[in-house]
């Protein structure tokens, strides 16, 4: 087992000690599962399929108005029908700007169905992360059970035929449930990820077999790769989408103190008479009071989507460049620990020390702790550095 894991450390090391774009993507299979299965994308999927027929189902040009009227006449006067229709209209670069600002926002609705596919994803991939560290520490668990389960029953025999006390007994008995603890702890919180699993594949049942942590890489110059991000993810996108809305909506907000205007037809009959009064119509609206504040309102709400970008950006650069120096530390960490494990036996050299009468029941507790302890460490550290990797690579999308 120690020489496995040495092997396979020396491979990760090397791997990344090779400057490269980060591999896409991990645990492909296990993503393209829950993406076909996933209720909570099909759900995000509706949402943007409704947000955009919402955006398109109001028209531009206002509805036209009809009319009518009666009027009762007095004394010789006839009474009177009046009936009218009129259509308003915006100064046509109303209707421009808002077209594009309609295209605009579709296109948003868009790019947020990507961002709750990229979180889910992204979650997914997190958890498939700590499913391999779970393996290993079961694996692990597992042989500490094994052995501490041989020693139990060599002592329960030894306890029947009187060559050991009740005092020793105790303490196999003592290292046997603890070892069982470690084990069946760690198969609990494997089947509660599974299970999670599960849920985002939709309550269908979902094949896991990977057993190792796929080989990603770190990129070679963290400011280069940054910069691929600011121009791709649909985070950075989606802002930058809304900053030109808000520009556009200034224009809008210019562009609608041209006066509106509408054209009509109306015609007025004398009750009992065919013949009657009727005629075109024409009329201005001047937008005197309504539009009071709506261009300074616009270039606010501007000004505000160019400082929360340009926010947004300064914040994800301090993020992942910390996460990037994590991950430089982790790999770091991990060749330090392969070397001092070098100083540690396996289990099975432990055990077999044991049953040679080379190592007590109590040294060999203790050893076999120090050489778990030294292991979990190692995997933990693993695990950071492939938690951290996956982490970055989400940022590039899915």
């Amino acid at each position: 087992m120690i020489k496995t894991m040495k092997k396979n450390i020396l491979t990760l090391l090397l791997v990344l000690s090779i400057n490269t774009a980060f591999a896409q993507y991990a645990y492909q299979n296990i993503l393209d599962t829950i993406e076909v299965n996933s209720t909570v994308l099909s759900a995000h999927y509706k949402q943007m399929e409704a947000g955009k027929a919402e955006n398109n189902a109001h028209a531009l040009v206002e509805n036209p108005e009809i009319e009518a009227g009666y009027k009762f006449g007095y004394g010789e006067e006839s009474s009177k029908i009046e009936l009218g229709i009129s259509q308003e209209f915006d100064f046509p670069t109303v209707y421009s700007h808002q077209n594009k600002i309609r295209k605009m926002s579709s296109q948003i609705i868009d790019i947020q169905y990507e961002i709750d596919r990229s979180s889910v994803l992204a979650e997914a991939q997190a958890i498939c992360t700590e499913l391999i560290f779970c393996k290993m520490k079961i694996a692990l668990f597992k042989q500490n059970y094994d052995n501490a389960t041989k020693i139990a029953n060599a002592y329960q025999k030894m306890m029947e035929i009187g060559e050991t006390n009740i005092l020793e007994y105790n303490k196999s008995k003592m290292n046997l449930a603890n070892a069982k603890n470690n084990y069946e702890l760690e198969i609990i919180h494997h089947d509660n990820l599974m299970a999670t699993l599960r849920i985002m594949n939709g309550g269908k049942d979902i094949d896991f077999q990977h057993e190792e942590y796929p080989v990603i890489f770190l990129p070679e110059n963290f400011d280069e790769w940054y910069s691929h991000i600011e121009n791709t993810n649909p985070v950075f996108e989606q802002m930058r989408q809304q900053l030109a809305i808000d520009q556009q909506k200034v224009k809008l907000s210019k562009a609608q103190w041209f006066p509106k205007f509408s054209v009509g037809y109306g015609a007025e009959m004398a009750q009992g008479h065919n013949e009657g009064e009727h005629g075109p119509s024409i009329g201005l609206v001047l937008p005197l009071w309504h539009n009071k504040g709506t261009v300074k309102s616009a270039k606010l709400h501007a000004e505000a989507a160019e400082t929360l970008l340009m926010n947004e950006k300064a914040v994800t650069y301090n993020y992942l460049n910390s996460l990037y120096a994590k991950a430089k530390a982790l790999q770091g960490n991990i060749g330090t620990l392969a070397v001092s494990l070098q100083d540690f036996d396996s289990q099975a050299l432990l055990l077999k020390a044991f049953e040679n009468g080379e190592l007590n029941l109590i040294d060999y507790v203790t050893e076999t702790e120090y050489y778990q302890n030294a292991m979990l460490e190692l995997y933990s550290a693993q695990y950071e550095m492939n938690a951290t990797l996956i982490e970055l690579m989400s940022y590039e999308g899915f």
